[in-house]
């Protein structure tokens, strides 16, 4: 597996990932440029700013069937729209375990590409693996392309 990535000038960072062929095994966002440019890497940013879904596959092996249901759910988000940890537990047959839904979006390896900056509290943003501030300015870049 190699670490590439693209510089995301519009986040400030860049989006890294490993990979294997068109699996994708991990998605970073980093204060550092990549050593090496990757197509993936550039189809996620492009798909931000108003590109199809990338072509990517994700890695969702190892991961529990709670975990598999919910990223399947968040990875059927539309770019420029959001749903609530409430909205995601109720799609995915767990109505009422809103927090399940969130600690399971907060072990994402695959943030970007498994959108779950996409899942906001219902009296708010809610939280974010990058922080707070990261999550608006990706969900502010969709929203500015819809």
């Amino acid at each position: 597996m190699s670490l590439e990535g693209v510089w995301a000038d519009p986040l400030g960072c860049s989006i890294l990932l490993e990979r294997t062929n068109c699996t994708v095994h991990r998605v970073l966002l980093s204060p550092d440029p990549p050593e090496r440019t990757s197509i993936v890497a550039c189809e996620i940013l492009g798909h931000l700013q108003g590109g199809p879904r990338p072509m990517a596959e994700p890695d969702l092996s190892g991961l529990s069937s709670f975990q598999k249901d919910v990223f399947e759910v968040v990875m059927g988000i539309d770019r420029g729209e959001t749903m609530t940890y409430g909205d995601v537990a109720r799609k995915v047959g767990r109505a009422g375990e809103s927090r399940a839904v969130g600690g399971a979006l907060s072990k994402n390896p695959l943030p970007l590409l498994i959108p779950c900056h996409r899942v906001v509290s219902k009296r708010g943003l809610g939280g974010y693996i990058y922080g707070d501030a990261m999550k608006e300015r990706i969900l502010a870049l969709e929203r500015t392309v819809v």
